[in-house]
């Protein structure tokens, strides 16, 4: 297996020598092993909680935590639907075990080196690469001697015989990524501040809302391209990238099987949010 070094130099070729940051578990791994160190955090994270200072925390003073845990994740807030009220519920029972009504300083370290170990080894098995995708890779493509044969597939896979030009151009970058210099186009901000900008500049909603031509698919994608990589150099974009894909279908498994479900998504969760507040608070 590479090491931490190996992969962010390896990450650097892949992505034309730019500034890439490996997030392989070690730094995790280092903190835990500190003791000094892991202390001053535990302290830190405890006595925030602790909002009555009086050296344990309650069910009630885990509750931002556990919020937070679920926000990290996505789910909607507590109480908006039964399925999630109930991950809000093992989440915290992760912490007192379901029969605690606080819980102590010791306790809280004890969990929280257990998790972060886990998540030390799950990094280190799937590194997750941070990309700056600042339009440089998207310009390449778009000028590259591959752009067209790139641009025949995807325009076959996306063009049903009545679309427009601008349904085709927006469902053509969802078959591009990270190394095509593209960030996910399924993202909420992306799409709020690259995506939506960069089409209404492109073309009037005259021409956009037209059938899309092959002809015409070619050359407005590559505008489209150009405009959106030159919103990316004025606002990059950071990316957290995984080599291995996901497809969900590990996810589906779990969600099949109710004991097994039980038994990984407080770790999972707890994990997400963890790694999230290392991050957070050490940049």
């Amino acid at each position: 297996m590479a090491s931490g070094q190996q992969q962010q130099q390896q990450a650097r070729r892949r992505n034309g020598g730019k500034a890439v940051q490996v997030l392989d578990g070690s730094d995790i791994r280092e903190l835990v092993e500190n003791k000094e160190a892991f202390a001053r955090f535990v302290e830190s994270k405890f006595r925030h909680l602790d909002r009555d200072g009086d050296g344990r925390l309650s069910v009630r003073e885990l509750q931002p935590a556990v919020a937070d845990i679920g926000a990290a994740i996505g789910l909607p807030p507590r109480g908006s639907s039964a399925q999630a009220d109930h991950i809000y519920s093992e989440v915290l029972n992760e912490f007192t075990h379901g029969k605690q009504e606080s819980v102590s300083k010791q306790e809280f370290q004890v969990v929280l080196s257990d998790i972060l170990l886990g998540m030390a080894a799950g990094l280190q098995r799937d590194p997750i690469v941070i990309l700056r995708m600042n339009g440089e890779d998207l310009n390449e493509f778009a000028d590259s001697s591959t752009y067209e044969t790139e641009a025949v597939a995807i325009f076959s896979q996306v063009e049903s015989g009545n679309a427009s030009l601008r349904q085709c151009l927006s469902a053509a970058l969802r078959h591009l990524t990270v190394d095509h210099g593209m960030p996910p186009a399924s993202d909420s901000l992306v799409v709020e501040t690259v995506i939506e900008p960069a089409l209404q500049e492109l073309s009037s909603a005259d021409q956009l809302d037209r059938p899309a031509s092959q002809e015409a698919f070619f050359q407005e994608f590559r505008k489209y391209l150009g405009i959106i990589a030159r919103r990316l150099q004025e606002r990059p974009v950071i990316v957290a990238h995984s080599e291995n894909t996901f497809d969900g279908a590990g996810v589906r498994k779990i969600l099949s099987n109710k004991s097994e479900f039980d038994n990984v998504y407080v770790y999972v969760y707890v994990y997400i949010y963890i790694y999230i507040y290392i991050y957070s608070t050490s940049n």
